[in-house]
């Protein structure tokens, strides 16, 4: 049997998650397939063109969904209606380019059990947004785009078409600081809250409160700081990983006629989101103090070309002072504190190898927090190692004291389950610190197998 070949043609493009995504589909449908990437820059499609006559389809994405379309022979009835195309299918040398935008968005949102019959506020007025705006027009729900002041120009023409072109159709515009009333759904379809400007939020948090459901097209990271602030104040939330997925499931039902279910979508959105994370999240390096985690963490961001942070290191530059200053100082309770505010600094950030201090995951909240930009690794010495190696340590605020000895065992023995129970991955660290980094390094560029 032929091994039908597919790419998504995009740039930059480094940061695509489509590879490991088509391929797991492939693998559910049975269907043999490849799929690569090709960086093509918008000065060199036209000389690109006859190579992607040698695929059987591709996806395409930013900046290419318009500019593709002279190089194609035939647009479906939706990619022709918006102008913009994400998928292509090559079918005896014949390309017709679709659009599986809409579908993604409305699956993903069925998937979740939420109706676009009600009043849905899109923020943004650009090709995602126009496709959200028209599926909710056409269900029957009120409309308002929100947008910026620079766009909204382009809000009102949104709302023009909406009004001109869905029948019956209700929709207004505003700008995004301006938004009132309740709403059913807030929609985030900008760029606002991407990798790397992990930390912005395309509304306030008043407007999230108004919000029965808010969805995030931005699926890198997965929870975004609009998705934090929704889950801070008890609104329910879709990611943008379920759209993705969703619309990459459309695409193998245009090339093949696949047929996936509702529950297989729904773990590969999870093991979607945990392959980011893993790829480009943070690894989070935790373990008992003297297992390793500073030196380790070190030596595993130069193997990765990740940013190194240790978080004792930022507590005492924000604090401007020394752990166990800290401790003499302040307590114990005020050090957890500022552990908490340097998880919360770390978590706003990605690319990073986070080295935790040894009780920083004792703290559930604080687990949470990294997890959800990042992937956790237990660096596992056993007690022994850790006596030897921190036989002449006295800068430990924990085990200070005459019984420092006993207080290790009993430590020891409380934290390592929970560092356990916490972990994605657990490394033997009783080697080298280079040797170490280098057994992480290799298991994360092994395929993901996850327990169910």
């Amino acid at each position: 049997m032929n091994r039908n070949q597919f790419a998504v043609v995009g740039h930059p493009i480094s940061h695509t998650m489509s590879p490991f995504i088509h391929e797991r589909l492939f693998a559910l449908s049975g269907q043999p397939g490849s799929y690569g990437i090709l960086d093509i820059s918008p000065d060199m499609l036209a000389e690109k063109a006859p190579e992607l006559r040698t695929l059987d389809g591709f996806n395409i994405t930013i900046p290419h969904k318009q500019a593709i379309i002279p190089f194609l022979d035939s647009l479906d009835e939706k990619a022709a209606f918006f102008h913009s195309v994400n998928t292509v299918k090559n079918q005896d040398g014949r390309f017709t380019g679709h659009t599986t935008d809409g579908v993604g968005f409305c699956r993903a949102l069925e998937a979740a059990g939420v109706d676009l019959a009600g009043r849905t506020v899109i923020v943004g007025a650009g090709g995602v947004a126009r496709v959200m705006a028209f599926e909710a027009a056409q269900k029957g729900g009120r409309v308002t785009i929100a947008a910026r002041a620079h766009s909204l120009g382009a809000a009102q023409k949104l709302c023009a078409d909406l009004n001109s072109k869905v029948p019956g159709a209700q929709s207004d515009c505003c700008l995004t600081d301006s938004i009132c009333g309740e709403m059913d759904l807030l929609v985030n379809a900008t760029p606002v809250g991407m990798y790397p400007n992990v930390a912005g939020c395309p509304v306030s948090e008043e407007i999230i409160r108004k919000s029965a459901c808010v969805f995030d097209a931005v699926y890198n990271p997965n929870v975004t700081m609009l998705l934090n602030l929704a889950h801070k104040n008890g609104v329910r939330t879709v990611s943008g990983m379920s759209m993705l997925v969703w619309q990459a499931a459309a695409a193998h039902e245009i090339w093949y006629g696949a047929q996936f279910s509702t529950k297989d979508i729904e773990l590969l959105c999870d093991d979607a989101v945990f392959e980011m994370k893993k790829t480009f999240g943070n690894l989070v390096l935790c373990g008992f103090m003297g297992s390793g985690k500073t030196t380790v963490g070190a030596q595993l961001a130069k193997l990765t070309g990740r940013s190194f942070v240790d978080l004792d290191r930022l507590i005492e530059q924000n604090a401007g002072l020394t752990v166990p200053d800290i401790f003499a100082q302040r307590g114990e309770a005020e050090f957890r504190r500022l552990e908490k505010d340097a998880v919360t600094i770390c978590s706003q950030k990605s690319d990073l190898v986070v080295a935790t201090g040894g009780g920083t995951l004792i703290d559930p909240a604080s687990t949470a927090v990294l997890r959800e930009n990042g992937v956790i690794i237990l660096l596992d010495a056993g007690l022994n190692v850790i006596r030897e190696r921190l036989k002449y340590d006295h800068s430990r605020p924990l085990l200070a004291g005459p019984n420092g000895n006993e207080a290790m065992e009993r430590l020891y023995k409380e934290r390592i389950p929970i560092y356990r129970n916490a972990a994605d991955f657990i490394i033997p660290a009783e080697e080298h610190a280079e040797r170490v980094a280098k057994k992480i390094q290799g298991i994360l560029k092994k395929p993901l197998i996850r327990k169910r």
